[in-house]
């Protein structure tokens, strides 16, 4: 069921009674289509991805940061693990604040920060040190066979707020806001349905790795204290 970008164009053009290409362009619709699709994997998080790479000199800048993958939208479920070993999430607030010259700490990084797309390490990482973590992934842009949301199976049934999304801008083009409007309102709608389906049931109770753990455990925030960071 719209399993590729030619079928969805099609199901475009039979709602929009234009068979043949005419007023709408295959590429118009093509692009509005990896639009929705874009907007659905950065909006519901649906797309999980397992990344791992060990570190080259290059990946690091300012000392001490990472740039994430450019098909990475945010972090999933867990944290950062570097070296089989899950580290604390901190901010850079916390470590200007409390941990002195921090940016000039060696030694093996305990903890990970976020500036922008940024991963940032205390002390600094070092270079064939290998990094793991979960992360939400944008998905592979539509063209030819490619499958929709980077064939995730869950998401078959979604696929359809895809040829919502181009439908209504294929109104929009056309300045029939009416219509435009209720399919933009059937995408919207759409993605209710999907946070509500699938990440209703988000596994962090499981803590493959440690994202949220209870006060008192190692892993602990310890709130109040700055001798953690000596």
């Amino acid at each position: 069921m719209l399993a590729t970008m030619a079928e969805i164009e099609t199901d475009v053009r039979s709602l929009v009674n234009e068979a043949v290409a005419s007023f709408w362009s295959s590429a118009e619709i093509t692009r509005w289509a990896n639009e929705g699709q874009e907007i659905i994997g950065t909006e519901t998080k649906c797309l999980s991805k397992y990344y791992k790479h060990t570190l080259i000199a290059a990946d690091i800048v300012n000392d001490r940061e990472v740039r994430m993958y450019s098909d990475f939208v945010a972090l999933d479920d867990g944290g950062i693990v570097y070296d089989d070993k899950p580290l604390e999430q901190i901010s850079l607030n916390a470590l200007n604040e409390h941990a002195g010259s921090w940016r000039e700490t060696t030694g093996t990084p305990t903890r990970f920060y976020f500036r922008s797309d940024m991963i940032g390490f205390y002390p600094i990482p070092s270079a064939g040190a290998v990094v793991e973590y979960y992360g939400i992934e944008r998905a592979t842009e539509l063209s030819g066979d490619t499958v929709p949301l980077s064939g995730d199976y869950r998401t078959i049934a979604f696929r359809r707020y895809m040829r919502d999304y181009a439908v209504a801008m294929c109104w929009e083009k056309k300045n029939e806001i009416t219509k435009a409007d209720r399919y933009m309102d059937r995408f919207n709608r759409g993605l209710y349905n999907i946070n509500a389906i699938l990440n209703g049931h988000r596994n962090q109770g499981a803590q493959i790795i440690p994202g949220y753990v209870a006060k008192g455990h190692k892993y602990a925030i310890r709130y109040g204290r700055t001798d953690v960071f000596d």
